[in-house]
C-alpha cells in the first residue's frame, strides 16, 4: 500500500466515524486536518490531502472561530464526510466534490487561469 493508499484510508475511517457517531463531528474533523497538515505523505501526484487540508481547516476553523455556528459548521462536516465516501477513488467525481466545496460551499476565490496580458 503506497502512502496515498493509506492516507486515504484514514481519511476514509475518519469520514466514516463522522457518519457512525451522534456526537460532534469536530474531533474526527481535526484528525482528518491532522493527517494531511501534519505532512502525511502521498505520492503517486495524489493532490487530495491538499485540497483536504483546506476543505477540513476550513470547517474546523468555522467552529472554532464562530462558536455561535457550530451547529451549521458541523452540519457542513457530516454532508462534506458523506459525499467524500461516495465520490473517493473517482478522480473526475473528486474533482467536482472539490469544487463545490472549495469555491460554492466555502466561498474561496476562484482564481483566473488566464494571465493578464501586458
Amino acid at each position: 500500500m503506497g502512502d496515498s493508499d493509506a492516507f486515504r484510508v484514514a481519511v476514509r475511517a475518519y469520514a466514516e466515524a463522522i457518519l457512525r457517531s451522534d456526537a460532534s463531528p469536530y474531533e474526527p474533523a481535526l484528525e482528518i486536518l491532522g493527517l494531511v497538515s501534519g505532512g502525511h505523505p502521498v505520492d503517486d501526484g495524489d493532490e487530495a490531502g491538499n485540497w483536504l487540508a483546506l476543505i477540513w481547516g476550513e470547517l474546523t476553523d468555522w467552529v472554532e472561530l464562530h462558536p455561535a455556528e457550530a451547529h451549521q459548521a458541523e452540519a457542513h462536516m457530516v454532508t462534506a464526510a458523506r459525499e467524500w465516501l461516495t465520490v473517493e477513488g473517482d478522480q473526475e467525481a473528486e474533482a467536482r466534490y472539490f469544487d463545490r466545496w472549495l469555491y460554492d460551499v466555502l466561498g474561496f476565490e476562484r482564481r483566473s487561469t488566464h494571465r493578464e496580458q501586458l
